[in-house]
């Protein structure tokens, strides 16, 4: 998981099997880095090829952190498939998706 901060935003790049291994190495370190940041949050899922019930958990939880702090979660770049997983979800429903990283850097300064 590599981060970074542009602006105001924190930028996570995620790894690309979030299945319960891959969820257990970046839960902890994800959510004291969202909570701590309290603000605006990226997800690029550009990497992401296999998505568990686990890790739609986890960026619903990170979410929900966000919110009443004013901040947001907001995924940029999935997969095709990953994007499937995510409508047929209706976790679409519930973040805002972006194409790529920049459109998602985007919608935070308008």
């Amino acid at each position: 998981m590599n981060v970074e901060q542009i602006d105001d935003v924190l930028v996570v790049a995620l790894p690309a099997r979030l299945d319960a291994v891959g969820v257990a190495a970046i839960e902890n370190n994800l959510n004291e880095l969202v909570t701590t940041h309290k603000g605006k949050v990226v997800a690029d899922m550009s990497h992401v090829d296999f998505v568990a019930s686990l890790a739609l958990r986890m960026l619903l939880t990170n979410l929900k952190a966000l919110q009443p702090l004013g901040g947001d979660l907001r995924l940029a770049s999935l997969q095709p498939q990953i994007a499937e997983i995510f409508r047929k979800s209706r976790f679409d429903t519930l973040f805002k998706i972006y194409p790529d990283r920049e459109s998602a850097l985007v919608s935070y300064r308008s």
